[in-house]
């Protein structure tokens, strides 16, 4: 595949520390006489001849390769900046008898010449331009090359910002660097060693008292990764609350057990009008649709015996069950606490800790939707919870999944980084290396003082040095020797779902009691008391003005609803994850 010109070199980025599978070892066959030389070619001319002093090239992982060099240019007038940008590609020429063998170790461009009037010496300033090259691409492009999680909530907006810092974004979620090879192309390289090595060097190879082991200074080897993660969504709750209310007189809902026996010794009634305006006065914004509403007859002749009965207020009610509603939105947070560790580290040198936070917020104009509507029935979709409110959770899994993988990414590959940060340094003269590269994996065995040592690790750093006039030509490499390890690992699954139901209890069943005055035995009106209050038609007012009229009413209160239920609620969740960090060879 190639983008903008170039060949996309992917490598298998899930690979374990014991991929080797294919490896054949290539052993460095040590020189005891070099004859080298160098070719430059700017925009493809040759210009060898104005090379002076050191030539230095520097390949290092998830980095622009540099290379500097210097011109001693013949007398004349010269332009320093007609030197920007322009192709450069250095050689390094073995002279053997057979043949000689030239091998391409920079192409680039040139970023920036700078001329000394005083010695007619251009120093230049090349790199492989690794950035530029990602710049232009796609983010589906980039997708594909590096690979790896991407999470907007763990990272800023793709729109209007860098793609090479889009890459390094998703690069820091796996444990791999990408850079350019010799050739220029992209490349993608796992971190981890091979368990069979590229490369073989045998004692005596490497040069003498080149060999250094450069251990990662505690305070750098991240053994503990802290992440805070809150995730937090709209639940829209419809709370209901059942009422009952029946004339006290009736003993049933037909004709004969209910209206004929209200009629002999008749009340005044509460309507529907009364019921469903005492359910909003009480806060509630619905009467559902399953109501049952026990009306008076219509207009006829019933009961025993029969009498005729006109109903001029069809509305009127002997009994009534119906169900109120409110509505309301309730913010839940779930309050992750994650801890990714490498065991066998911390027993050995205690905790490294370093943290890390991300906020997940949900919103949606469902929310306002909800909350104005005009409803008989639950919100469809809508679930029952523990507590009886029939629920919707305006929750988006994918993003939280997404944001908490990203996350614990982030944190294992920061462990394995700083695991990995020892180095392990030796030269070769350059005639012996120019076949190792960044992606191999290298072993080294030697003997310093009478003490065999040995390392087996993948090479992070390479650098040239030639100098023209001593006729030095060494290679200076870094291995990233991982260590402090162990093989206990879990899979970086994110906490599934926690329950998030507030404690409590639904709301039973509220039975409404009567007042009914009018007659010398009817208790005291109490306006505190929930229900119907009215008057008996055959009254005692006429022989007992002082009676006191009950105000014909219906009234209903609703229950307080719990802060808890109202409020945001948080919901606590941890969770410990082990991580398993290679540990590769090394004797010394």
């Amino acid at each position: 595949m190639q983008i903008n010109g170039i060949t996309l070199n992917g490598a298998t980025l899930n690979g374990g520390a014991r991929r080797g599978r294919g490896i054949v070892t290539q052993e460095v066959q040590p020189n005891f006489s070099i004859r080298w030389s160098v070719q430059l070619l700017l925009n493809g001319v040759d210009v060898t001849q104005y090379l002076s002093g050191t030539i230095r090239i520097e390949r290092e992982e998830f980095a622009r390769c540099i290379a500097d060099f210097n011109l001693l240019l013949d007398a004349g007038a010269v332009n320093p900046d007609s030197y920007v940008g322009q192709d450069v590609e250095i050689y390094y020429i073995h002279h053997q008898a057979a043949a000689d063998v030239s091998v391409l170790r920079f192409r680039g461009k040139l970023e920036r010449p700078r001329f000394n009037l005083q010695t007619r010496v251009l120093a230049c300033e090349c790199s492989d331009r690794l950035n530029e090259t990602v710049e232009p691409m796609a983010i589906e492009d980039i997708d594909a090359l590096v690979g790896g999680l991407w999470s907007p909530d763990v990272f800023q907006p793709v729109e209007g910002r860098s793609r090479w810092a889009y890459a390094k974004e998703r690069l820091s979620t796996l444990p791999v660097s990408l850079q350019r090879s010799v050739e220029g192309q992209l490349q993608v390289t796992p971190w981890a060693a091979t368990s069979v090595p590229h490369w073989l060097i045998r004692p005596d190879t490497a040069i003498f008292q080149s060999i250094d082991y450069l251990p990662v200074e505690l305070s750098e080897r991240i053994n503990v990764v802290e992440v805070e993660a809150d995730y937090r969504f709209i639940r829209l709750r419809q709370r209901h609350q059942e009422f009952s209310w029946r004339h006290p007189d009736i003993v049933g809902d037909s004709t004969e057990t209910g209206f004929c026996v209200w009629r002999r010794d008749s009340t005044e009634l509460p309507n529907i009008e009364m019921v469903t305006g005492a359910s909003s006065d009480a806060g509630f914004t619905a009467v559902l649709s399953n109501a049952f509403w026990l009306r008076l007859p219509e207009s006829g002749i019933y009961c025993t015996p029969p009498a005729g009965w006109v109903n001029r207020y069809p509305d009127l009610l002997l009994r009534a069950s119906w169900t109120s509603a409110i509505r309301w939105a309730q913010r839940v947070t779930e309050q992750y606490t994650l801890r990714l560790e490498a065991p066998a580290s911390v027993a050995q040198a205690g905790e490294v800790i370093s943290r890390d936070r991300i906020a997940m917020d949900t919103e949606s104009d469902q929310e306002q939707t909800f909350l104005s509507a005009t409803y008989t029935s639950p919100e469809p979709g809508a679930v029952q919870d523990a507590l009886g409110d029939w629920v919707v959770d305006i929750r988006n899994e994918e993003r939280r999944l997404l944001g908490l993988s990203t996350i614990l990414a982030i944190g294992r590959v920061s462990i394995l980084g700083a695991h990995r940060g020892n180095r392990f340094a030796f030269t070769l003269p350059t005639a012996e290396a120019v076949g190792i590269r960044l992606e191999h994996t290298v072993r080294v065995e030697d003997e310093i003082l009478g003490h065999p040592i040995s390392c087996q690790a993948k090479v992070v750093n390479i650098i040239d040095e030639w100098d023209l006039k001593t006729g030095r030509c060494y290679t200076n490499f870094q291995l990233a020797v991982s260590q402090g390890g162990s093989s206990e690992t879990d899979p970086l699954t994110p906490p599934t779902t926690p329950n998030s139901t507030p404690p409590g209890e639904p709301w039973p069943l509220i039975e409404l009691p009567n007042q009914l005055g009018g007659r010398n035995e009817s208790p005291i009106y109490d306006e505190s008391i929930d229900g119907f209050s009215g008057n008996y038609d055959d009254n005692d007012f006429d022989i007992n003005p002082a009676l006191e009229r009950f105000p014909r009413k219906f009234w209903v209160r609703a229950r307080e609803i719990p802060a808890e239920h109202m409020d945001e609620f948080p919901v606590e969740v941890g969770k410990t994850y082990r991580v398993s960090v290679p540990t590769d060879h090394l004797e010394l």
